[in-house]
């Protein structure tokens, strides 16, 4: 969730992102991973993968947390969510939110499909897609982590990071994804 109360948590995520040992400090991070999460995780853009570290390690003290932090939002996919939707989204639901929420809606009612990878694939590629993606990413990196085999308290808690906590795991991963 985008407000004017994490722009810091951003701002301080974007500065981790020009690192240029980003990348090899994250593949120092995903040593605690399994070899198909490990590649997602590094698939991840520098911002998501900033953004998954800082989340990350605020929760070392707990494992199954720690890579729920690293792999929350692998699901928001390079190839299909792009700047340009990212920026819309984050402004739209600063400055205008309800009229986020009619494209949103617009955008569902397009998505059709059993799960949130097919109803991905409806869409033709551009902004509506990476709207979907935005909306759904936690879904999408359940679903991924599913197929190779993540265990399933780490497949939920990914894939539910942006809905109503329901117990003291979940939220603690959305209070600090939150924060940043």
């Amino acid at each position: 969730m985008n407000t004017w109360r994490n722009l810091p948590g951003k701002i301080w995520v974007t500065t981790l992102s020009l690192d240029p040992r980003l990348r090899a400090r994250a593949h120092g991070d995903a040593a605690c991973l399994s070899p198909g999460e490990h590649d997602l995780f590094l698939a991840m853009g520098r911002y998501d993968l900033a953004h998954s570290m800082a989340v990350a390690a605020r929760l070392e003290d707990d494992p199954l947390l720690h890579r729920a932090g690293l792999l929350h939002d692998a699901g928001k996919l390079r190839s299909e969510l792009g700047i340009f939707t990212r920026w819309l989204y984050t402004g739209l639901e600063l400055i205008f939110p309800a009229l986020l929420r009619r494209i949103c809606a617009a955008v569902e009612d397009k998505a059709a499909g059993g799960g949130s990878m097919e109803g991905m694939q409806v869409l033709p590629r551009g902004w509506r897609r990476g709207l979907y993606v935005q909306l759904h990413h936690g879904e999408i990196a359940a679903e991924m982590l599913a197929r190779m085999g993540s265990e399933e308290e780490l497949v939920r808690l990914v894939g539910r990071h942006q809905m109503e906590p329901r117990d003291g795991l979940e939220r603690r991963l959305a209070e600090v994804d939150d924060a940043l």
